[in-house]
């Protein structure tokens, strides 16, 4: 026999795992990098995304109870709703000092949805939203706040609590 009929199983399996790694590498790190980039939509109290029209309302610390160490920070915002209105991703607030980024931790504080919904939805009638965030009491601000829309468009409010 020859080394070559000896040694087939290894040589096919370092075939696919090859392949496997060109392939992973391929999906983790070209596609990503050739799809459109988010466009950063800057608004001062306004803003047109996912088919709504949101309007940034008031803002309030410590209006829920929080751990020791900690305390919250309430963003209200009201949406126009509308025909074409669409689901909004996840809502960041991000202190643009130290870029410490937080995620609305709304359901762990077990705050009531009497309040308003915890994102944007779609509705055709207008509605609230209310976002509460959970910080360090450390955290000063400003802040940015950053909406996903439904496409690659982000929302982005400066708040100055």
């Amino acid at each position: 026999m020859t080394w070559w009929r000896e040694q087939r199983t290894a040589l096919i399996a370092l075939v696919i795992a090859a392949a496997a790694v060109v392939g992973a590498t391929v999906w983790l790190d070209v596609v990503p990098s050739i799809r459109p980039t988010d466009r950063v939509i800057e608004a001062e109290s306004t803003v047109d995304i996912a088919g709504q029209t949101l309007s940034l309302g008031p803002t309030e610390w410590g209006e829920f109870e929080a751990p020791e160490g900690s305390r919250t920070l309430s963003v209200r915002l009201s949406s126009t709703g509308g025909f074409d209105a669409s689901v909004c991703g996840p809502a960041t607030l991000t202190e643009t000092d130290s870029s410490r980024t937080w995620v609305s931790s709304r359901a762990g504080l077990d705050v009531s949805s009497d309040e308003g919904e915890s994102s944007c939805t779609i509705e055709s009638d207008p509605y609230r939203i209310l976002l509460v965030f959970l910080v360090p009491d450390d955290a000063e601000g400003p802040f940015r706040l950053d909406i996903e829309g439904s496409d690659a468009d982000v929302a982005r409010f400066v708040i100055e609590p």
